[in-house]
């Protein structure tokens, strides 16, 4: 890929970097507009690879083919997104994609006018390079740029280290440091393992209610502003909606089993694959109060174990309500059936009226992938990216809301709690590609979460009550409890903001495996090792 370029200069000159110009040219234009970060030093020395002259053309051939691979490395190490561990680790996943929504990623990826601004960048590199040494203006730059990066201590004239000041530890009375950073973490876990909900004795037998959650795949403030869908009128049916809930991680295995301990102040994310206290499990609390479980999906549960990892790790025992005979709306990305979310909780809410036993009440867990990336809709032309999730979002929520009109219907004592796993990531970021969720991001962990009261003659008093303090799922089991201990079915009437009153709140700190992301002041920092931190480059 080396050649030489012309010159107007007398006698021999030295090798330049030929077409691989294009290669740092297009990564400065990156830098530039804050796309990617740029590791001055580690792209001269490739530079400097490349320039080295080589006599032989077998030995030139062998630089040649191990540039390519350097390349692309230094590309990834450059830019802002995940290490590449974190592509292999999930790797087995991968291949269970089917194969359209895998050309899908990589046209993410590698998106058509990237590769467009790379030929109209190699027309005009062609044409500049028949005047201009433009190797000579790249590594120039790379020199400045290597210079310009080098800490104050190390460029020539500085000052001693004994005249410069230490480096800013502490910033408002917030860390900003690593091992600051890493002291709030630990001190923010010692801390969240001592918290606990205790329920009310009983639940009143003359004045019992049942409970769904409805656990989406998916749904987060962000991903609804893209869609132009945050005023949509089923977000008017509820009575209490959470206006700061962090969802805690960017994963459905790990967001249910963090609901499943709602009871408890939040774990890390190693300590939710770990032995935990009975009390701390929201079922078992609600079991010991005569609560029966039940638990209701759209899709088989079996990707990624999904359904045998909530039975394992967080007590759920219930078998999965039968789906025979259910019509598919959906072929999930990975190819299995996805049904229709509202003919799913219609056959299983007409079932539950067939089956009711006094002072039985029922905690239902209902877990639909409708809006998983990827999915695509029976009998619709196939959509892809924003199109696709919009389409499906709208659905979605249009049927969830027909839900509740038979719920109405029903007028029966009901809890329904929205909790949506995690977000879409329609928008991505500097880190993450549209749809990519490897990083809890605070667009993907900002979720709507809300409640609704259903019951024959039940009236709330008041507006619908925002809880703008940050939360997570401690406080939904809380405020269960303010449910229980206020009795709002047996007084019939309720004042919102009142059973959202005295709820914990929890501070922004969320994790996938290899990853953690946490507010501190108005800024998140991410931490990709568990020992470094950076400020999370959102924007």
């Amino acid at each position: 890929m080396s050649t030489p370029e012309n010159t107007n200069a007398p006698g021999p000159a030295l090798p330049g970097l030929g077409w691989w110009n294009i290669y740092f040219i297009f990564k400065f234009i990156l830098y530039y507009q804050g796309k990617m970060g740029f590791h001055a030093l580690e792209n001269l020395s490739f530079a400097a690879f490349l320039l080295v002259p080589v006599k032989h053309k077998a030995l030139n051939t062998v630089r040649n083919v191990l540039a390519f691979p350097a390349a692309l490395w230094l590309f990834h190490y450059d830019s802002f997104l995940p290490p590449l561990g974190r592509l292999t680790a999930q790797i087995e996943q991968l291949l269970e994609f089917e194969t359209s929504y895998l050309i899908e990623l990589l046209v993410r990826f590698i998106p058509a006018g990237a590769v467009l601004s790379l030929i109209a960048l190699a027309a005009i590199y062609y044409l500049l390079s028949r005047f201009f040494r433009m190797s000579v203006v790249v590594v120039m730059t790379l020199v400045v740029l290597t210079f310009t990066s080098l800490p104050q201590d190390q460029r020539p004239g500085a000052p001693s280290p004994a005249a410069t000041t230490a480096p800013k530890a502490i910033t408002a009375g917030i860390p900003t440091h690593d091992l600051g950073i890493d002291r709030y973490l630990n001190e923010f876990f010692r801390t969240e393992k001592d918290r606990r909900v205790d329920f009310s004795p009983a639940v009143r037998s003359t004045n019992p209610f049942d409970i769904l959650l409805l656990s989406v795949c998916s749904l987060s403030w962000d991903d609804l502003a893209v869609t132009n869908l945050a005023d949509h009128s089923f977000f008017s049916r509820f009575d209490v909606i959470f206006d700061q809930f962090n969802a805690a991680t960017s994963y459905s295995g790990p967001a249910l089993l963090r609901l499943t301990r709602a009871s408890c102040g939040q774990p890390s994310h190693a300590d939710l694959y770990k032995d935990y206290p009975a009390h701390c499990n929201l079922f078992d609390s609600l079991a010991q109060l005569g609560y029966q479980q039940a638990v209701v999906m759209n899709h088989n549960g079996e990707f990624d174990s999904l359904l045998e990892k909530m039975r394992l790790y967080g007590g759920v025992e219930a078998p999965l309500f039968p789906q025979d005979g259910m019509p598919v709306a959906q072929k999930a990305f990975e190819g299995s059936p996805v049904y229709s979310d509202l003919q799913v909780l219609s056959r299983w809410w007409q079932n539950r009226l067939l089956n009711i036993e006094p002072g039985k009440p029922v905690a239902a867990l209902y877990n639909t992938v409708s809006l998983h990336d990827g999915n695509q809709v029976v009998g619709k032309k196939p959509s892809f990216g924003e199109a696709s999730y919009t389409l499906r979002a709208k659905t979605l929520l249009t049927e969830l809301e027909q839900f509740f009109d038979v719920l109405d219907q029903s007028e029966r004592n009901v809890v329904v709690v929205l909790v949506p796993e995690h977000g879409a990531g329609l928008s991505g970021d500097k880190m993450q590609i549209p749809g990519m969720r490897e990083i809890p991001s605070p667009v993907i962990t900002h979720i709507p979460v809300a409640v609704k009261f259903f019951g024959r003659d039940i009236q709330r008093r008041d507006s619908i009550a925002h809880v703008r303090q940050p939360t997570s799922y401690q406080a939904l089991a809380q405020l269960l409890d303010n449910v229980i201990e206020q009795d709002i079915y047996g007084k019939r009437r309720f004042v919102a903001a009142e059973v959202a009153r005295g709820l914990p709140e929890t501070s922004e700190v969320s994790q996938n495996e290899g990853s953690t992301v946490l507010k501190l002041g108005d800024k998140h920092y991410i931490s990709l090792d568990d020992r470094t931190w950076n400020p999370y480059p959102s924007q």
